[in-house]
């Protein structure tokens, strides 16, 4: 079977041809043979019948003469009708098969625009239209392979390009993240320190607002004694009004008496001395009720002006008080809000920690992610190059265009990877082993 196997066709017509004119040879010789035994025998019956037997063997050998050049003939026919067949089949069979075989090895080495001619409507025609039709074909899906495998090869380097800048920015994410959660530490324990500091203010506030009601008090007390006071030098005012009068109508009194001494004559001269004496008195008394007078007058109109200022005092204190207790309560709400910002600080800086965790996470799904779009490239380009041996004619028919990405697609990229969560990283790296497998496969082979 091996030996049939590796048969050629024009050896195995050769052996079939052979065959056939060995049997037309082995037939010619046996009917010659028998010719020949058939002369012998008349030759040997002729004598004994005389005339009959003469005729019969001069017959015979007519026979015999024309059996052998039918023979003769029969054998050149065969040996022309071998070789048309043996030309036949090399110009209709061997021949084509040859140059198929020569258009299969051309297409094996890449050429898929070579001219395959037509020849008839026989099996060996269809089989040529066949052929063209599968050369066609295959430049049509090799062309469709190349243009995919170009914007593969593009969009890969893209993606690769994509990966290794997002895996860039997203280190340098995670590395401000860092720098961030380590001044938000800062910053909740500068806000820790304002809040005691507020604390302490609040309550420094309340004692000064304690000290300023304390102070408030006493300057009630001012003013309550600074009227009292003012009230005192109105009535020491009116007892002086009193005592003026008294000295006035004393004075009154004494130059009336004068008067009656100076009647009186020598009488009334003592009583006219006493009744100067009481006049000059009474004089005095008017000066220095007067002096009183002026002395109480400044006095109150001071006193006045002192609780007028007291009054002032007063009211600038019970401000001050309302003041410091606003202060207070402001100083209060001051330390509730640092406090409630330290707390708030903290949620953040552990917000901060947690994002940092998912973006050190996200950088190494990036990295994954790279080194899968790396091996995607390279995977790219191998089979860029595999399709690139094809020599492709104006046959093939370019279904899509070869173009790189659009430039939006590396920000898409970029937006929707730091989405990764950790149960991709086993996809990037089942994809990286079964690239790297392929690739392993297609080397062996």
């Amino acid at each position: 079977m091996k030996i049939l196997d590796n048969m050629t066709v024009r050896v195995s017509w050769l052996l079939v041809l052979g065959t056939f004119t060995l049997l037309v040879l082995a037939v010619s010789l046996l009917g010659l043979f028998a010719l020949s035994e058939g002369k012998a025998v008349v030759a040997q019956l002729a004598p004994a019948a005389g005339e009959t037997g003469a005729a019969l063997k001069a017959s015979f050998a007519d026979f015999a003469s024309g059996m052998q050049l039918a023979i003769v003939a029969a054998w050149l026919a065969t040996l022309a009708s071998v070789g048309v067949v043996l030309w036949g089949v090399t110009v209709n069979v061997v021949r084509p098969l040859g140059e198929l075989v020569g258009f299969f090895r051309r297409m094996q080495e890449g050429h898929l625009a070579q001219s395959i001619p037509r020849r008839g409507n026989n099996e060996i025609g269809r089989l040529y239209r066949s052929l063209d039709e599968m050369q066609h074909g295959l430049a049509d899906t090799v062309g469709t392979v190349r243009n995919a495998s170009e914007s593969i090869y593009h969009g890969t380097q893209h993606i690769a390009h994509g990966n290794n800048d997002l895996s860039a920015r997203t280190e340098q994410q995670a590395s401000s993240l860092q720098e961030t959660a380590a001044s938000m530490e800062e910053l909740s324990s500068t806000v820790n320190q304002t809040a005691d500091n507020a604390r302490q203010a609040s309550q420094l506030a309340s004692d000064a607002s304690r000290a300023a009601q304390q102070g408030g008090e006493v300057v009630s007390e001012v003013v309550s004694t600074m009227h009292e006071i003012s009230q005192g030098s109105h009535r020491v005012a009116e007892i002086i009004g009193t005592i003026d009068a008294i000295a006035f109508q004393t004075n009154i009194l004494a130059l009336n008496a004068s008067v009656e001494a100076a009647r009186a004559g020598e009488h009334g001269r003592g009583f006219a001395v006493v009744a100067q004496e009481v006049r000059n008195l009474a004089t005095r008394s008017a000066n220095a009720s007067s002096e009183i007078r002026m002395l109480i007058q400044t006095s109150v109109t001071q006193v006045e002006a002192g609780t007028s200022r007291a009054d002032r005092a007063g009211q600038a204190m019970r401000e001050i008080v309302t003041a410091v207790q606003r202060v207070s309560d402001i100083m209060g709400e001051i330390a509730s809000a640092s406090s409630e910002q330290s707390s708030g600080i903290a949620q953040v800086n552990d917000a901060v920690a947690q994002m940092d965790q998912v973006t050190q996470q996200n950088a190494e799904l990036v990295q994954q992610a790279a080194n899968a779009a790396n091996q995607l490239e390279a995977e790219a380009s191998r089979l860029k190059a595999a399709v690139t041996r094809f020599q492709l004619g104006k046959q093939a028919v370019v279904t899509q265009d070869a173009r790189p990405p659009h430039e939006g697609e590396d920000n898409s990229l970029a937006r929707w990877m730091p989405t990764l969560m950790p149960a991709h990283s086993m996809e990037y790296q089942q994809a990286g082993e079964g690239n790297h497998s392929t690739a392993q496969r297609q080397d062996g082979g």
